[in-house]
């Protein structure tokens, strides 16, 4: 066997114990060996790499079924962290996870114009006090296709730039730039992927309404990042609408041809509607009313949710954690 090859097959076998671990907890070496097929010897050898460099840690004893009680591993928290980045108009929201998703710091920085340079600093800034950053993953507020910012009339400044480049040459942690709404849709789906495998979120802010969609457990955004309920021609009246009448404006017809749309062109399993002011109190007719219109079986799931901040971060920390 070829010297790069062995190497490339440690490799292998030290992400699938990563992987194990971090699906499973605290195991033990023979769990290991017997749920990845491994020799004990090479487990052995790799977890002891493992907990050299820090990132395996003991935990414990485990219950004896026989002779000594077999020693408990486990993924140190704090030697991977995740930076996650929200950026808005007016303000960007951060956060640094470990790996079990507790907040090791965090801030929100208001600002009048946005710049990439106040991007880059604090990127820079986190990834030189904490060696252990292992990627960042950054939302925003635009429509991006490919690490390029195609629409967005709030960051204007951004129009043109190859952010993966950028980043690439900013510094060697990953840094990954999505829409905000895809960010969202992913870990909204990572708290309903049981009960759907097809699922649309709609989300109405201030810079009109937004959303995302899962087909067959995958993200779809679309060939190039245009699949946006924002572009449907029939949205500007609603929006100018909103405008005049912020307080009373009826939603329940809006949600509806958005939901119909969906339901005929997806059929998604599930749609969730992020909570507004304006859609409380509004569930149940919104229900009622596309239940008039469309058939039982092609009907989907109509859920509310008022989890927004924690879908969007589990979204930035899903595909952060991807990446590291």
């Amino acid at each position: 066997m070829k010297a790069e090859d062995s190497v490339s097959i440690k490799q292998i076998n030290t992400e699938r114990i990563r992987a194990f671990m971090e699906q499973e907890g605290p195991v033990s070496k023979s769990q290991v060996a017997r749920q990845l097929g491994l020799s004990f010897p090479t487990v052995t050898r790799l977890l002891e790499e493992l907990g050299a460099s820090g990132e395996v840690l003991t935990q414990g004893m485990g219950t004896s079924t026989g002779g000594r009680c077999p020693c408990h591993y486990r993924l140190n928290p704090d030697y991977r962290l995740f930076l996650l980045i929200q950026v808005e108009d007016g303000h960007m929201r951060w956060s640094l996870k470990n790996l079990d998703k507790e907040t090791v710091e965090q801030a929100e920085v208001s600002f009048q114009g946005f710049s990439l340079e106040k991007l880059d600093r604090l990127i820079l800034d986190i990834a030189g006090r904490y060696g252990q950053l292992k990627a960042a993953a950054v939302g925003i507020a635009a429509l991006v296709s490919r690490g390029m910012v195609e629409e967005s009339g709030s960051f204007p400044c951004l129009h043109g730039i190859n952010l993966t480049e950028h980043f690439k040459s900013l510094t060697p942690v990953p840094v990954v730039l999505d829409n905000d709404m895809n960010y969202l849709t992913m870990g909204c789906w990572n708290s309903y992927r049981f009960r759907a495998d097809s699922l649309i979120t709609l989300y109405m802010g201030s810079c009109g309404m937004g959303g995302g969609m899962v087909i067959d457990n995958r993200l779809w955004a679309g060939t190039s990042g245009f699949c946006e309920p924002a572009f449907l021609p029939f949205m500007e009246p609603y929006w100018e609408e909103l405008g005049r009448y912020p307080k009373t404006m009826d939603v329940t017809e809006l949600y509806t041809r958005l939901i119909q749309i969906y339901t005929f062109t997806v059929n998604p399993a599930m749609i969730v509607l992020y909570w507004h002011p304006l859609l409380e109190g509004k569930l149940d007719q919104i229900r009622r009313s596309c239940a008039a219109l469309m058939p039982a079986k092609a009907l989907p799931a109509i859920e509310l949710s008022r989890s927004y901040q924690e879908d969007y971060e589990n979204g930035l920390f899903a595909v952060a954690r991807r990446h590291s």
